[in-house]
């Protein structure tokens, strides 16, 4: 008996117990149809803390340092974001033995503005 093994399905018809009869009729509105918009890249959630650049007095560059917001602000500014990098730096080079140089600068790290994901992969 021809059908008999494969359930009826053939390439056109589907054998799917639950056919997709249940998305409904397409209408000519616009509005009414689904369309897939493209998904912006967000920001990093506000987890409350701030990102630092340090240069070195001898040159070299460590960006993205992690301060915690709650000690920044008020009339100080960044001076405790400065007091805690270089504790962490004493911290760093005690376990390492090896000396860091001083801070020069000591800037906020620039928040990148979102960019579209491209369609192509």
């Amino acid at each position: 008996m021809p059908g008999w093994g494969d359930a009826g399905c053939t390439r056109t018809q589907s054998c799917h117990p639950w056919p997709l009869a249940f998305l409904g009729p397409r209408s000519a509105d616009p509005t009414n149809q689904f369309v897939m918009s493209k998904r912006v890249r967000q920001l990093p959630q506000e987890r409350g803390s701030v990102l630092f650049d340090v240069i070195y007095e001898d040159g070299s560059r460590k960006s993205n340092r992690r301060v915690p917001m709650e000690i920044l602000g008020g009339l100080d500014g960044d001076e405790p974001a400065r007091l805690l990098i270089e504790e962490q730096d004493a911290a760093i080079s005690q376990k390492s033995g090896r000396a860091r140089s001083p801070i020069q600068e000591l800037t906020r790290s620039e928040i990148k503005a979102p960019k579209l994901v491209s369609e192509e992969r």
